[in-house]
C-alpha cells in the first residue's frame, strides 16, 4: 500500500505537465506544455499579457530584439535556429513576460529542458505543437490588431505546495481506508450484540436455590460451563431448553460470548413449545439445532 503511493506520488510530479492558452477575443482555448525551466505560471490566476509575433527577420526569436511599445507583451517564436533556453532568453531581455514557442512542421508534444544552470531565466515559457502554433499565427494574419490579448493558465496540480500534493497523495487514501475499517468495525459490532443475549432477559429466567435434599436425578448435578459439581445453597439457572447451569456462569456465557445453551446450542431468545415442558433435563434430553 505504502509503495503504490509513493509510486502514484512520483507520477504526479514528474508527469509532464499540461497548461492553457487562452485567447480573449474567441475565447478560443488552445493546450501547451509547461517549460522545465523558468518560473512557473500561477494556475488559479494564470498570466494576462498580449501576444506579439517577432518579424520575419526575428521568426525564431534567437536575438534580441528592440522593446516593443506594447505593455506586458508575450512573445510568440518558431521552434529551431538555437536553443530553448537562448529564445526565452532573448526575448526576456527583449522585455517579454512569457514566451511561446511554437512547432509549425511537427505536431507533438515536447518538454521544453535546459541543460546547465537556468537561474537567469525570469520568464515563464510554454510549448505548443503544430495546429496550436498555426491557429496562433492565423490571428495576426485574421486581425489588423499589432497584439492579441491571451491569458497563459498553469496547471493547478503543479502550483500546490508540497504539504497539499501529501495530503491528497497520502491523506486520501487514508481517510478511506479509515472509513472502511470503521464501517466494518461497527458491523462486527452489530454481529456481537445479536449473537448474545440482552442483560434484561437473561435476568428474568428462572433460577432456584440447590439443595441436594431435594434432587432426584444424581446424574445432571455437575455445571457445564466449569465442569463443578453444584454446592448446596449455590444459585442455578434455568434455561429454557431445561438445562441448568451455575447462575454466574450461564450469565456470562449468553451476556458475552453466546445467546446458545452450550450443551444443545438451543438460541434461549426463542422460546419454543417444547421449552414450556416440565420434563426436568438429563443426559437423555436431545440436542437442538441452533
Amino acid at each position: 500500500m505504502g509503495i503504490s503511493l509513493f509510486l502514484l506520488f512520483l507520477l504526479s510530479i514528474q508527469q509532464p505537465c499540461q497548461a492553457t492558452i487562452t485567447i480573449l477575443e474567441t475565447n478560443d482555448t488552445l493546450v501547451d506544455r509547461i517549460a522545465a525551466f523558468g518560473p512557473r505560471i500561477d494556475g488559479e490566476m494564470g498570466l494576462l499579457g498580449n501576444m506579439l509575433a517577432p518579424t520575419d527577420g526575428d521568426l525564431y526569436g534567437c536575438n534580441v530584439i528592440p522593446t516593443p511599445s506594447v505593455k506586458d507583451w508575450i512573445a510568440l517564436v518558431e521552434r529551431g535556429q538555437c536553443s530553448f533556453l537562448q529564445k526565452v532568453k532573448s526575448m526576456q531581455d527583449s522585455g517579454a513576460i512569457a514566451v511561446i514557442v511554437g512547432d509549425r512542421h511537427f505536431n507533438g508534444w515536447v518538454t521544453m529542458y535546459a541543460p546547465g544552470d537556468t537561474s537567469q531565466i525570469h520568464v515563464p515559457s510554454v510549448f505548443v505543437a503544430q495546429h496550436q502554433y498555426k491557429a496562433l499565427l492565423q490571428l495576426f494574419e485574421n486581425n489588423r490588431t499589432a497584439a492579441v490579448q491571451v491569458t497563459l493558465s498553469g496547471d493547478d496540480l503543479l502550483t500546490w505546495p508540497l504539504l497539499d500534493m501529501l495530503l491528497v497523495v497520502v491523506l486520501s487514501p487514508a481517510v478511506m481506508m479509515l472509513f472502511i475499517y470503521l464501517t466494518w468495525q461497527l458491523r462486527q459490532r452489530q454481529r456481537r450484540k445479536n449473537d448474545i443475549a440482552p442483560t434484561n432477559f437473561v435476568a428474568k429466567l428462572p433460577t432456584y436455590v440447590f439443595r441436594r435434599e431435594k434432587i432426584v436425578d444424581t446424574e445432571h448435578t455437575e455445571c457445564a460451563i466449569c465442569l463443578e459439581d453444584y454446592k448446596e445453597g449455590e444459585s442455578i439457572r434455568t434455561l429454557p431448553c431445561k438445562h441448568e447451569f451455575h447462575k454466574g456462569c450461564i450469565d456470562i456465557w449468553l451476556t458475552t460470548r453466546k445467546k446458545f445453551c452450550p450443551i444443545c446450542k438451543f438460541d434461549i431468545c426463542h422460546k419454543t413449545e417444547s421449552s414450556k415442558s416440565n420434563i426436568p433435563p438429563s443426559e437423555r434430553t436431545p440436542l437442538l439445532n441452533a
